[in-house]
């Protein structure tokens, strides 16, 4: 399982995202080879808001991939979406030893 981040810029600056984004983007997550598990808002992360997606894929690339399939659908559904740009679709990468 991958969790991918998905980074979008409001058209607007200080824009929300709607809190129904989460139902919107695991509507039709059936259609994917890859399984959308789980997603989560973070609205009031700065610069841009981000979704995080948990995928079953079976790769990285396939699940950053599933996880942007997942935001098109979410836009098809609800067009005011579309005012939102996804700038990064990518798991993020964490560095060893971080916590030391």
């Amino acid at each position: 399982m991958y969790l991918v981040h998905l980074r979008l810029l409001p058209y607007v600056e200080g824009d929300l995202l709607p809190p129904r984004i989460v139902a919107l983007m695991t509507e039709g997550a059936a259609t994917d080879v890859e399984r959308i598990e789980h997603v989560t808002l973070h609205s009031t992360v700065r610069p841009c808001p981000v979704v995080g997606v948990y995928v079953h894929a079976a790769s990285l690339a396939a699940a950053e991939a599933a996880a942007a399939r997942a935001w098109e659908r979410a836009v098809l559904a609800h067009p005011p979406l579309a005012l939102w740009r996804l700038q990064s679709a990518e798991v993020p990468l964490l560095r060893p030893g971080l916590d030391d």
